[in-house]
């Protein structure tokens, strides 16, 4: 899968597109339950940085995907480029985790992130990104409030049974933290 661009800039395989803005409740494969999904039409309009793709999202993480050219992760160092800090109601049998929305990247592909995107540069500058290296991780799916669903999808009616999937969430079990000079960051 080729990495998508708008003029130099890299493209995130999860970036939404302004031709997908319509949102409906359908079905999400990848969570395997009613979800809060987008019309499919990557490289229609202008991509969203900042807005990623409900479904794509989702896919990503549930699939073990990277964030930025949507290759597997399998067999290769995954990489966390999170704001997300350490929480204690993660993952059973650990003292503290990581949960976050943002979906992996392959190691390479975190370094383009970085020295493309104006968002992430910031953050790093600031001392808010963390970058870690992921040795172990878990999926997640947030079950949204119907008040939620209701603000991207007014027409929708929800019932007392419904539990519809908004974004997947990493759950980060085991890693190490890592600065931008492992990344092979010194060109940024």
């Amino acid at each position: 899968m080729k990495i998508m661009r708008f003029g130099n800039t890299a493209v995130p395989y999860t970036v939404s597109w302004t031709g997908e803005e319509r949102q409906f409740v359908g079905h999400c494969r990848h969570a395997n339950a009613r979800a809060l999904c987008m019309h499919h039409a990557p490289g229609a309009g202008k991509p969203c940085f900042g807005k990623p793709h409900s479904d794509r999202q989702r896919e990503v993480i549930a699939c073990g995907l990277c964030d930025l050219c949507g290759r597997s992760l399998r067999n290769r160092t995954k990489v966390s480029l999170s704001h997300a800090r350490g929480r204690m109601n993660a993952a059973p049998g650990s003292t503290t985790g990581i949960l976050q929305v943002e979906p992996l990247l392959h190691r390479e592909c975190a370094l383009e992130s970085i020295r493309f995107c104006p968002s992430l540069k910031r953050d790093l500058a600031n001392g808010m990104l963390m970058i870690r290296q992921v040795n172990r991780y878990q999926v997640q799916f947030a079950i949204m409030a119907p008040e939620y669903i209701q603000h991207y999808v007014p027409d929708y009616v929800p019932t007392a049974a419904d539990r519809i999937v908004g974004h997947a969430k990493v759950e980060l079990i085991r890693w190490i933290d890592r600065d931008l000079g492992w990344l092979g960051a010194e060109a940024v």
